[in-house]
């Protein structure tokens, strides 16, 4: 229970980028706009660090309790 400010905050990161790379995909198909891929790893990098976090937060706090 201690991640879960961690799990909200992954779960948040997930979907927005998740959301972030299908409306980049529609912009590539309807304007040929081309897809900002630095902007989809800066979020998905800070989410999976957030999975990460959660899971070594869970981790340390079932050990040490």
């Amino acid at each position: 229970m201690r991640s879960l400010y961690f799990i909200g905050y992954a779960c948040i990161l997930t979907v927005s980028c998740l959301t972030v790379a299908f409306a980049q995909y529609n912009r590539l198909n309807e304007e040929g706009t081309p897809i900002n891929f630095s902007l989809l790893k800066v979020i998905g990098g800070i989410a999976l660090f957030m999975w990460m976090a959660a899971g070594m937060t869970a981790l340390i706090y079932a050990y040490t309790a």
